[in-house]
């Protein structure tokens, strides 16, 4: 092996740039489940529920009313 070419394994300062990348993906990846993911499925299950009702099968009202 000559110098330079592998050092992500031998070198700790390989090893610091591959940390980097992995917090950065972690950081984008929360962002995205936080801003995006989670409000989408809450706004998805808000319409499930809004399309129960009007269909008269929604939970605990009367039908016919």
């Amino acid at each position: 092996m000559r110098g330079g070419e592998d050092r992500s394994w031998s070198d700790p300062e390989g090893m610091t740039m591959e940390n980097e990348i992995l917090l950065t993906a972690i950081f984008v990846g929360s962002g995205l489940l936080a801003y995006v993911i989670i409000p989408g499925l809450l706004v998805m299950w808000d319409r499930v529920l809004d399309h129960m009702e009007q269909n008269g099968s929604g939970g605990g009202k009367e039908q016919g009313k």
